[in-house]
């Protein structure tokens, strides 16, 4: 069972956090190999109207099921780096 963690809406003003405007990011491929920590920061700066499931080492995310694009699923080894596959709306 995953860890669910919510992003604060209220956190950001003007637009979506630090995306550019009208430009809302979906994935974040860049974050694989950082820290759990900068990652959950970058991609609630981003998107502050997601939620992210964390999904720990011995940990899989179901395949298939329903997609919601307010959720955010983070992978992360034993040292709390982000691995593959890289984080995603869905």
């Amino acid at each position: 069972m995953p860890t669910v963690t919510h992003c604060e809406e209220s956190a950001v003003t003007d637009g979506v956090g630090g995306a550019m405007p009208g430009l809302v990011p979906t994935e974040w491929p860049q974050l694989v190999g950082r820290t759990y920590f900068v990652a959950h920061n970058i991609i609630c700066s981003e998107r502050p109207d997601v939620y992210i499931e964390e999904y720990g080492p011995s940990e899989t995310a179901p395949q298939g099921g329903t997609y919601d694009e307010h959720r955010v699923r983070l992978h992360y080894d034993g040292f709390y780096m982000v691995r593959a596959p890289a984080p995603v709306v869905g």
